[in-house]
Protein backbone atom coordinates (compact mmCIF):
# COMPACT_ATOMS: atom_id res chain seq x y z
CA UNK A 1 0.00 0.00 0.00
CA UNK A 2 1.23 3.43 -0.93
CA UNK A 3 0.34 6.02 1.56
CA UNK A 4 1.25 9.97 1.58
CA UNK A 5 1.49 12.35 4.21
CA UNK A 6 0.50 16.08 3.68
CA UNK A 7 1.30 18.67 6.36
CA UNK A 8 3.61 19.84 8.80
CA UNK A 9 7.56 19.11 8.27
CA UNK A 10 10.16 21.13 10.84
CA UNK A 11 12.24 21.25 13.39
CA UNK A 12 11.47 20.85 17.08
CA UNK A 13 13.21 22.89 20.04
CA UNK A 14 12.85 21.42 23.10
CA UNK A 15 14.00 23.41 26.17
CA UNK A 16 13.62 21.31 29.39
CA UNK A 17 13.40 23.04 32.74
CA UNK A 18 16.03 22.30 35.45
CA UNK A 19 12.89 22.89 38.48
CA UNK A 20 9.59 24.36 38.75
CA UNK A 21 8.55 27.18 35.89
CA UNK A 22 9.11 30.62 37.55
CA UNK A 23 7.03 33.32 35.64
CA UNK A 24 8.14 36.27 34.73
CA UNK A 25 11.75 35.85 35.11
CA UNK A 26 14.84 33.36 33.55
CA UNK A 27 14.79 29.92 34.42
CA UNK A 28 17.95 27.16 34.33
CA UNK A 29 17.14 24.29 32.04
CA UNK A 30 18.53 22.78 29.01
CA UNK A 31 17.61 23.14 25.11
CA UNK A 32 18.15 20.49 22.47
CA UNK A 33 16.41 20.24 18.61
CA UNK A 34 15.40 18.03 16.12
CA UNK A 35 13.16 16.96 13.25
CA UNK A 36 9.21 17.20 13.87
CA UNK A 37 5.67 17.89 12.35
CA UNK A 38 2.98 16.00 12.62
CA UNK A 39 2.60 14.34 9.09
CA UNK A 40 6.77 14.15 8.65
CA UNK A 41 6.54 12.72 12.08
CA UNK A 42 4.20 10.05 11.03
CA UNK A 43 6.01 9.69 7.67
CA UNK A 44 9.46 8.29 9.09
CA UNK A 45 7.29 6.35 11.76
CA UNK A 46 5.71 4.38 9.09
CA UNK A 47 9.05 4.02 6.56
CA UNK A 48 10.47 2.48 10.13
CA UNK A 49 7.58 -0.21 9.60
CA UNK A 50 8.36 -1.20 6.02
CA UNK A 51 5.83 1.28 4.39
CA UNK A 52 6.49 2.72 1.05
CA UNK A 53 5.26 6.48 2.10
CA UNK A 54 5.58 10.02 -0.01
CA UNK A 55 5.36 13.38 2.01
CA UNK A 56 3.78 16.26 0.86
CA UNK A 57 5.14 19.78 2.60
CA UNK A 58 6.63 22.87 2.63
CA UNK A 59 10.48 24.53 3.37
CA UNK A 60 12.27 26.96 3.61
CA UNK A 61 15.28 27.70 1.34
CA UNK A 62 17.21 27.78 4.64
CA UNK A 63 19.33 25.39 6.48
CA UNK A 64 16.47 24.27 8.51
CA UNK A 65 14.72 23.22 5.34
CA UNK A 66 17.41 21.22 3.91
CA UNK A 67 18.34 19.23 7.07
CA UNK A 68 14.79 17.90 7.08
CA UNK A 69 14.87 16.71 3.87
CA UNK A 70 18.13 15.81 4.55
CA UNK A 71 17.82 13.26 7.28
CA UNK A 72 14.34 11.62 5.67
CA UNK A 73 16.41 11.35 2.32
CA UNK A 74 19.27 9.06 4.39
CA UNK A 75 16.50 7.83 6.96
CA UNK A 76 17.09 4.16 5.57
CA UNK A 77 20.65 4.35 6.27
CA UNK A 78 20.38 5.87 9.90
CA UNK A 79 17.71 3.18 10.94
CA UNK A 80 16.38 -0.73 10.85
CA UNK A 81 16.81 -2.92 7.75
CA UNK A 82 13.12 -2.69 7.03
CA UNK A 83 13.19 0.95 6.72
CA UNK A 84 11.75 2.35 2.99
CA UNK A 85 13.21 5.76 1.94
CA UNK A 86 10.71 8.11 1.78
CA UNK A 87 9.55 9.97 -1.35
CA UNK A 88 10.62 13.86 -0.88
CA UNK A 89 9.97 15.26 -4.73
CA UNK A 90 6.60 16.78 -3.52
CA UNK A 91 8.25 18.77 -0.61
CA UNK A 92 7.88 22.13 -2.70
CA UNK A 93 10.42 25.38 -1.08
CA UNK A 94 9.46 28.63 -0.46
CA UNK A 95 10.71 31.97 0.06
CA UNK A 96 9.37 32.01 3.99
CA UNK A 97 11.75 30.12 6.34
CA UNK A 98 11.49 26.64 7.63
CA UNK A 99 8.67 26.18 10.31
CA UNK A 100 9.37 25.34 13.90
CA UNK A 101 8.13 24.52 17.05
CA UNK A 102 9.17 25.64 20.68
CA UNK A 103 8.27 23.34 23.34
CA UNK A 104 8.97 24.11 26.81
CA UNK A 105 8.95 21.45 29.51
CA UNK A 106 8.21 20.73 33.01
CA UNK A 107 11.33 18.31 34.15
CA UNK A 108 9.04 15.56 33.68
CA UNK A 109 8.52 15.72 30.20
CA UNK A 110 4.69 17.38 30.45
CA UNK A 111 4.02 20.61 28.27
CA UNK A 112 4.00 23.84 30.00
CA UNK A 113 3.99 25.72 26.76
CA UNK A 114 4.23 25.26 22.98
CA UNK A 115 5.23 28.61 20.40
CA UNK A 116 4.57 27.24 16.81
CA UNK A 117 5.80 29.74 14.14
CA UNK A 118 4.58 28.12 11.02
CA UNK A 119 2.89 30.55 8.61
CA UNK A 120 4.81 28.92 6.19
CA UNK A 121 1.73 26.20 6.01
CA UNK A 122 -0.47 29.04 4.66
CA UNK A 123 1.10 28.35 1.12
CA UNK A 124 0.22 24.79 1.06
CA UNK A 125 -3.04 25.89 -0.94
CA UNK A 126 -5.34 23.72 -3.50
CA UNK A 127 -3.29 25.57 -6.49
CA UNK A 128 -0.67 24.56 -4.98
CA UNK A 129 -1.61 20.86 -5.02
CA UNK A 130 -3.49 20.69 -8.09
CA UNK A 131 -0.36 19.51 -10.69
CA UNK A 132 0.70 17.15 -8.17
CA UNK A 133 -2.76 14.99 -8.02
CA UNK A 134 -2.17 12.40 -10.48
CA UNK A 135 0.95 11.52 -7.89
CA UNK A 136 -1.62 11.90 -5.02
CA UNK A 137 -4.24 9.38 -6.74
CA UNK A 138 -1.24 7.14 -6.64
CA UNK A 139 -1.90 6.44 -2.94
CA UNK A 140 -4.87 4.54 -1.54
CA UNK A 141 -4.18 6.22 2.17
CA UNK A 142 -3.68 9.63 2.81
CA UNK A 143 -2.82 11.33 6.11
CA UNK A 144 -3.43 14.91 6.99
CA UNK A 145 -2.44 17.10 9.75
CA UNK A 146 -4.36 20.05 10.79
CA UNK A 147 -1.47 22.21 10.08
CA UNK A 148 -3.13 22.51 6.46
CA UNK A 149 -5.04 25.74 5.54
CA UNK A 150 -9.24 24.66 6.04
CA UNK A 151 -9.74 25.50 2.21
CA UNK A 152 -6.68 22.87 1.47
CA UNK A 153 -8.41 20.47 4.10
CA UNK A 154 -12.28 20.34 2.19
CA UNK A 155 -9.71 20.66 -1.49
CA UNK A 156 -7.95 17.01 -0.05
CA UNK A 157 -11.36 15.63 1.17
CA UNK A 158 -13.00 16.05 -2.13
CA UNK A 159 -9.81 15.37 -4.74
CA UNK A 160 -9.63 11.90 -1.91
CA UNK A 161 -13.37 11.08 -1.89
CA UNK A 162 -12.80 7.15 -2.88
CA UNK A 163 -9.70 6.23 -1.01
CA UNK A 164 -8.97 6.46 2.80
CA UNK A 165 -8.37 9.82 4.12
CA UNK A 166 -6.94 10.13 8.22
CA UNK A 167 -6.18 12.79 10.27
CA UNK A 168 -4.55 14.07 13.04
CA UNK A 169 -5.85 17.08 15.20
CA UNK A 170 -2.49 18.16 15.84
CA UNK A 171 -3.57 21.17 18.27
CA UNK A 172 -6.86 22.36 20.09
CA UNK A 173 -6.78 25.36 17.74
CA UNK A 174 -6.28 23.82 14.63
CA UNK A 175 -8.12 21.35 15.36
CA UNK A 176 -10.87 23.40 14.54
CA UNK A 177 -9.93 23.39 10.98
CA UNK A 178 -11.07 19.60 10.09
CA UNK A 179 -14.73 20.38 11.52
CA UNK A 180 -15.71 20.86 7.51
CA UNK A 181 -14.44 17.02 6.90
CA UNK A 182 -15.31 14.92 9.66
CA UNK A 183 -17.92 12.74 7.55
CA UNK A 184 -15.09 12.17 5.35
CA UNK A 185 -12.06 11.00 7.87
CA UNK A 186 -11.56 7.41 9.21
CA UNK A 187 -9.23 7.42 12.07
CA UNK A 188 -9.42 10.76 13.26
CA UNK A 189 -6.25 10.69 15.92
CA UNK A 190 -6.63 13.41 18.52
CA UNK A 191 -7.10 14.03 22.37
CA UNK A 192 -9.30 14.93 25.29
CA UNK A 193 -8.99 18.82 24.31
CA UNK A 194 -8.85 18.45 20.84
CA UNK A 195 -12.41 16.21 20.90
CA UNK A 196 -13.82 18.64 23.32
CA UNK A 197 -12.41 21.89 21.22
CA UNK A 198 -14.11 20.07 17.55
CA UNK A 199 -17.54 19.28 19.29
CA UNK A 200 -17.69 22.72 20.95
CA UNK A 201 -17.81 21.72 24.39
CA UNK A 202 -15.89 22.40 27.80
CA UNK A 203 -14.35 18.78 28.45
CA UNK A 204 -14.49 15.07 28.71
CA UNK A 205 -13.91 12.58 31.89
CA UNK A 206 -12.11 10.32 30.21
CA UNK A 207 -11.02 9.21 26.85
CA UNK A 208 -14.04 6.67 26.30
CA UNK A 209 -16.52 9.61 26.73
CA UNK A 210 -14.99 11.67 24.29
CA UNK A 211 -14.60 8.59 22.45
CA UNK A 212 -18.34 7.93 22.38
CA UNK A 213 -19.22 11.90 21.81
CA UNK A 214 -16.93 11.76 18.70
CA UNK A 215 -18.39 8.60 17.57
CA UNK A 216 -20.99 10.64 16.15
CA UNK A 217 -19.83 12.36 13.83
CA UNK A 218 -16.58 10.49 12.60
CA UNK A 219 -16.82 7.17 11.62
CA UNK A 220 -13.43 6.04 13.64
CA UNK A 221 -10.67 6.79 15.65
CA UNK A 222 -8.16 7.19 18.38
CA UNK A 223 -8.91 9.41 21.53
CA UNK A 224 -5.60 9.73 24.09
CA UNK A 225 -5.82 10.85 27.59
CA UNK A 226 -1.38 10.28 28.73
CA UNK A 227 -0.93 8.68 31.43
CA UNK A 228 -4.94 7.41 31.59
CA UNK A 229 -4.70 5.56 28.45
CA UNK A 230 -6.75 5.94 24.96
CA UNK A 231 -10.09 4.83 23.95
CA UNK A 232 -10.78 3.92 20.42
CA UNK A 233 -14.07 3.69 18.39
CA UNK A 234 -15.14 2.44 15.35
CA UNK A 235 -19.05 3.39 14.79
CA UNK A 236 -21.03 3.08 17.70
CA UNK A 237 -18.55 0.63 19.30
CA UNK A 238 -15.80 2.31 21.70
CA UNK A 239 -12.99 0.26 23.94
CA UNK A 240 -10.74 1.60 26.50
CA UNK A 241 -6.75 0.08 26.96
CA UNK A 242 -4.59 1.46 29.83
CA UNK A 243 -1.60 3.52 28.83
CA UNK A 244 1.79 1.00 29.66
CA UNK A 245 3.47 2.73 32.56
CA UNK A 246 6.74 4.71 31.34
CA UNK A 247 8.27 7.79 32.26
CA UNK A 248 8.22 10.12 29.81
CA UNK A 249 10.91 12.29 28.65
CA UNK A 250 9.34 14.43 26.57
CA UNK A 251 5.72 14.36 25.22
CA UNK A 252 6.78 16.11 22.19
CA UNK A 253 5.04 13.96 18.64
CA UNK A 254 3.65 11.16 21.16
CA UNK A 255 0.39 11.13 19.56
CA UNK A 256 1.82 11.53 16.33
CA UNK A 257 3.35 7.72 16.93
Amino acid sequence: MKIVCIGGAHIDRHGVLGGPLILGTSNPGSVSSDFGGVARNVAENLARLGRQVTLVSRVGDDEAGRAVLSHLQKLRLQTLPQTQDIDTSLVSVSARPTASYTAILEPNGELVLGLADMAIYDEITPALLEPALPRLLECELWFVDANLPAETLLWIAGASAHLALTADAVSVVKSRKLTGILDSLSPLFLNMAQAASILGVDGFPDAATAARAMSQRVLAGVVTAGAAGVAAWLKDEVRAMPARKATPRDVTGAGDA
